[in-house]
């Protein structure tokens, strides 16, 4: 699900935001938002999309015998003021919550959606329990989340809801048009789509080598991978981007990806492992490559390249 760019989202959605803009949104006084719709209760066409965006997730639950309901809840809170209302998204299995097994509240995957003029994005990808803010930022509702810790405060920032990017991220300069159109991107194949040959092989015996059968991977199915090709070293071939979308792969604060070389007699080679969600290529870069983005816990965060493999940056 790719992000539009900031022009059209801001022209397309933000609307000033109207009193009582999220009335009905909201299952408890506070503001909380539980998601206690089921999949059923959805319209066709949002039942459609929760059904593509999640789709390996449905699998994996037809898999195990599990039903649809069991894995998310869903609400309808209208955030910036413009028909149709967001659709929110609230894990409700241990694939996507964290500490079902302790006495306090779990800590769930949340996603929020909004079906705009170019088709659906996502506004949203975090872990906690939202509640709907006081304020507003860009014409759109701030959202609190609630993690077991401190509340974090989230606002929109142009193109989907972050942190204060100054205080979030130790390596700024790293997101200075790092969500830019054009080329320095990712292009992204789900497995059964057509990808270049080189593409193809790499995630084969990639995947033949190192994840099906092995101990921590039995039943891992190729469709449980989405591939990307994207340039990050400086010259060619492009790098193979191996991306785990199913809950084996995923947890309330991202999804595992491989960096893979074509390159060489022993290809593919693993050039550095992440782990986040929605891979951006950013325009810096460090002595290996260039730098990548990632949202984790609710913020953007850098990883580095220092020649030796992506590292979570701690420092400038």
């Amino acid at each position: 699900m790719r992000l539009i760019s900031l022009a059209v989202l801001l022209s397309a959605l933000s609307a000033p935001l109207a009193a009582g803009a999220s009335e009905g949104c909201a299952d408890r006084p506070d503001g909380t938002v539980e998601g206690r719709l089921g999949k059923v209760a959805l319209d066709a066409w949002e039942r459609a999309m929760v059904s593509e965006r999640f789709a390996s997730d449905f699998v994996e639950a037809g898999r195990l015998g599990l039903a649809e309901d069991a894995l998310f809840g869903f609400a309808r809170c209208e955030l910036n003021a413009a028909s149709p209302t967001e659709l929110v998204v609230i894990g409700r299995s241990p694939s996507h919550c964290i500490g079902m097994d302790r006495a306090e509240r779990p800590i769930c995957g949340v996603w929020i959606l909004a079906d705009t003029p170019e088709g659906w994005v996502q506004v949203l990808e975090a872990a906690g329990t939202p509640r709907l803010g006081a304020g507003s930022t860009g014409g759109w509702r701030d959202l609190v989340l609630e993690t077991g810790r401190l509340p974090v405060a989230m606002k929109f920032g142009g193109t989907f809801y972050q942190e204060d990017l100054g205080d979030a991220d130790p390596l700024p300069e790293a997101l200075e048009g790092w969500d830019a159109p054009g080329p320095g991107g990712v292009d992204w194949y789900d497995f059964d789509d057509a990808m270049p040959v080189a593409t193809e092989d790499a995630f084969l015996r990639f995947y033949a080598r190192e994840l099906h059968g092995t101990g921590t991977r039995v039943g891992a199915l190729p469709d449980a991978f989405r591939i990307g090709v994207a340039e990050l070293t400086g010259a060619p071939p492009e790098e193979v981007i191996l991306m785990g979308v199913s809950p084996q792969f995923c947890g309330p604060e991202g999804c595992r990806h491989w960096i893979l070389s074509t390159e060489g007699e022993d290809a593919p080679r693993v050039l550095g492992m992440v782990e986040g969600f929605d891979l951006r290529v950013a325009t810096t870069g460090g002595t290996g490559g260039r730098d990548l983005v990632l949202e984790a816990g609710g913020r953007l965060v850098v990883w580095r390249n220092d020649g030796s493999g992506w590292r979570r940056s701690d420092g400038p």
